[in-house]
């Protein structure tokens, strides 16, 4: 295991108020730095015993109540100080974590205590990094923990977690280690070229190679599905002016987010909501109505509008049961392409259902953003919708833009290497070219530029 020279330390929660805090030491000269810092604990009366006092003699994954003092022996706080003897720790070095009491002030004292110790203030991500660098996990499972910190619903913590299982890096392990028998086969045909031995059939070469490519293509397919679940799932609220959008977005969320206002044209950009429906995070966007105008400043609305329509997951079309009035014909050959929800909008003034010139739609709904009728029944749909989507999906699936390149990489290479049976040296060079692309995915096949810049991409303390 490769130890850093150098001694870490950063402050591992998030600034503000809060019960404890946790400072975390990494590196060589943790347990020396916190047996200087930790002291017996105070004694608040006579029948107190000044017992638990972290030394270096403590045993691995125990903590201790003690007392934390600086160089004058004033006594900064009270803390449990936990010890990790490499290599089982969270980096495979020796840790301390120092858990003291949260706020702005005492979090801080102690670690310039730390650090005026000799350790330096840790880099972003960097405990992470000697974490992977140190074999404790791999490059996909490094990633995962930052998904999983900054996931911001059930689903994306269950794919984080998948993640950081090694349900993924299974897969891109067992995908990289058939290639590499199949390059291994291939060189021994190449080392005995001069005799004509062959160590595999042509038509089992050309069938394994078909494998991986469907099995590459069938993960990098999750993606998509996966982003929207890192990032939130899209629902644009669009229809013509006045027909209730802004209403049915208040009346979503709870809350007067929107401008309302019978005066039509007056959502002017697109206006967003964020809420978790059963485990999704769902972004709402009110948009601008669309219908032909000469209002410069409406128009810039309306092409916001059309770029959201194009970027939403799920889109409602909003339309008044009363009027029946409908987007221009131009707006709806783009709202066709979506199959939009038709969603009839007060329902307590007319049921009447004007029929949208284009039968290619995901459903229809009456309801009435007003008074709420009908909106329940609308979201539960839409949350069957979504879970249905991530149930078809299963767990492992793809949420970094890094491993959905790399991927297709892969899968280009065996494209190629299925034309080039008869160039075995050609052959050969497209087969390391996949291994090595897959390999960037769990880190066997990186280069420290990379890592950089993966690592410079967390938070500090973790």
């Amino acid at each position: 295991m490769t130890h850093s020279p150098d001694t870490i330390a950063a402050i591992a929660t998030p600034p503000g108020i809060g019960g404890i805090a946790v400072i975390r030491i990494s590196g060589p000269r943790s347990w020396e730095v916190a047996a200087k810092i930790a002291g017996p604990p105070p004694q608040r009366n006579a029948s107190s015993e000044a017992t638990g006092e972290w030394s270096l003699h403590q045993r691995n994954g125990t903590c201790a109540y003690s007392g934390i003092r600086n160089n004058n022996n004033e006594l900064l706080d009270e803390a449990l100080v936990s010890s990790f003897r490499s290599p089982h720790s969270y980096t495979g070095e020796d840790v301390v974590e120092v858990s003291c009491h949260g706020g702005n002030v005492s979090p801080k004292r102690i670690l310039s205590l730390i650090l005026s110790c000799g350790v330096r203030i840790a880099r972003p991500g960097e405990f992470t990094e000697r974490a992977f660098l140190n074999g404790k996990l791999d490059l996909a499972q490094a990633e995962a923990v930052a998904g999983l910190i900054h996931a911001r619903s059930e689903a994306a913590a269950r794919i984080s977690v998948s993640q950081l299982a090694g349900k993924l890096s299974e897969s891109i392990r067992d995908m990289r280690s058939k290639i590499l028998d199949l390059l291994a086969l291939l060189e021994l045909e190449l080392d005995f070229s001069e005799e004509d031995v062959s160590f595999q059939s042509l038509e089992s070469r050309k069938t394994d190679l078909l494998d991986l490519q469907a099995k590459i293509e069938h993960l990098s397919a999750t993606f998509d599905r996966g982003r929207r679940e890192r990032e939130g799932m899209k629902v644009a609220i669009v229809g013509a002016p006045n027909a209730g959008k802004s209403t049915l977005l208040n009346r979503i969320v709870g809350d007067e987010r929107a401008i309302v206002s019978p005066h039509p044209g007056t959502t002017r950009d697109v206006v967003e909501a964020h809420l978790e429906l059963s485990g999704h995070e769902v972004i709402f966007q009110d948009t601008a109505g669309l219908r032909d105008t000469e209002h410069e400043i409406e128009t810039i609305g309306i092409e916001r509008t059309l770029k959201t329509l194009v970027r939403a997951d799920v889109v409602l079309l909003l339309i008044d049961s009363a009027t029946g009035d409908l987007p221009g014909s131009t707006m709806l050959a783009e709202l066709a392409n979506k199959s939009p929800f038709l969603v009839y909008n007060k329902c307590d003034l007319s049921r009447a259902e004007p029929q949208p010139p284009f039968t290619a739609h995901s459903g229809v709904f009456h309801i009435s953003a007003l008074s709420g009728a009908g909106v329940e029944t609308l979201l539960a749909v839409l949350t069957r919708h979504f879970s249905d989507e991530l149930e078809t999906a299963g767990d492992l699936m793809l949420t970094e833009q890094r491993h959905h390149d790399a991927l297709q990489r892969s899968r280009d290479a065996l494209v190629r290497a299925q034309q080039q049976f008869a160039e075995p040296t050609l052959l050969a060079a497209d087969l390391r070219d996949a291994a090595n692309a897959l390999g960037e995915i769990t880190g066997e096949t990186i280069g420290e530029e990379v890592l950089d810049r993966i690592f410079s991409q967390f938070c500090i303390g973790k």
